[in-house]
């Protein structure tokens, strides 16, 4: 995928990922993480650092005008990660339905190119399975061909 993205640094064994998202509302700290919640599972989080707390905050929404290159930069960060961890499993899910239908868009958008590299599955109805247009998906599941 040549998609524009922003500049990531690679932090704690390629496991969290920071980049800076420039826009009208600001220059804002983004933070990707994966996060191991079972054998070779991997949760990803991703949000706006909020250094208050000193963690992510799942549910800010920046309006910085730049939805693609963020939605390209985490797509990088997968890409990165699988590439030092290829036996993980990725586990994608927003944090509300609307951020979920996002992650949907941006993979359909570009899902010939990745399924060249990734198979990627989608729960609906309790169950995952293969992607399927026209579906609104609950979650995803990333992994290596």
């Amino acid at each position: 995928m040549n998609l524009e993205k922003y500049p990531v640094i690679s932090t704690n064994e390629h496991l969290t990922y920071e980049f800076l998202s420039e826009g009208p509302n600001g220059t804002l700290k983004k933070v990707i993480y994966f996060q191991e919640i079972d054998d070779n599972l991997f949760n990803l989080a991703f949000g706006d650092w909020d250094e208050s707390k000193q963690g992510i905050d799942h549910k800010a929404r920046s309006n910085n005008h730049d939805r693609d290159k963020v939605m390209a930069t985490v797509a990088f960060a997968v890409m990165d990660f699988i590439n030092n961890y290829p036996e993980a499993e990725i586990f994608a899910k927003g944090s509300t339905p609307p951020r979920t239908r996002l992650y949907q868009i941006g993979i359909f958008a570009n899902l010939h190119e990745i399924s060249q590299l990734l198979e990627v599955e989608g729960f609906i109805n309790g169950a995952w399975q293969p992607l399927e247009k026209h579906r609104n998906y609950d979650a995803f599941l990333v992994r290596v061909k």
